[in-house]
């Protein structure tokens, strides 16, 4: 007679097909197990794998010895168009509100600086040797970025056949000369 599977066979089963669902990749049986953290072992996973597969309730691509299974695309809900698009927009509107919370905390942290700066109080020498550490670091990254971006544009004006500065246009590309940058700085670092 068969072994009866235990209650937990179907707990393992729901775990292991809603990993799929929610993962919406494909798999294999030591990939489910070392995903699932040790909840089922590898010769487990594999078993169940096959029964799902053969219930219909995932699919199954064997290649050679390798069997990947992948849960089925039918069954997935797909948004809208409206819904993605709304979605969308709530992402958006959240990201806004991150950026403004983090120029928030920056601007609490400036003003109270600034404050301390005005009411007298002079920065320490360890300070100022950060600042200036600081700002070394920060040119040398700019000029790093300005000479490959250089390189870059120099690669693309040899086969362009227009003006560089129409196309920087075009893409919304903003050079330092045209934001109105101090690029002496450079040149004295």
């Amino acid at each position: 007679m068969a072994p009866k599977k235990s209650k937990g066979a179907s707990d393992e089963e729901k775990v292991v097909l809603d990993y799929l669902v929610k993962a919406n990749r494909p798999y294999s049986g030591n990939d489910i197990s070392s995903q699932l953290h040790g909840k089922v072992s590898v010769p487990q996973a594999k078993k169940l794998l096959n029964d799902l597969a053969e219930k219909g309730k995932i699919q199954r691509k064997d290649n050679g010895k390798q069997q990947v299974f992948y849960a089925n695309q039918f069954e997935i809900d797909v948004p809208s168009v409206e819904e993605a698009e709304e979605e969308e927009e709530k992402i958006k509107v959240l990201q806004e509100q991150t950026e403004k919370l983090k120029s928030g905390i920056k601007l609490k942290e400036n003003d109270a600086r600034l404050e301390n700066l005005r009411s007298g109080e002079v920065i320490s020498p360890e300070e100022k040797k950060k600042i200036e550490t600081e700002h070394t670091t920060m040119i040398k990254h700019w000029k790093a970025r300005k000479r490959m971006f250089k390189n870059v544009s120099d690669a693309i004006a040899e086969g362009y056949p227009g003006k560089l500065k129409d196309l920087f246009e075009e893409l919304g590309i903003e050079t330092d000369e045209d934001v109105g940058a101090d690029t002496s700085i450079i040149a004295a670092n």
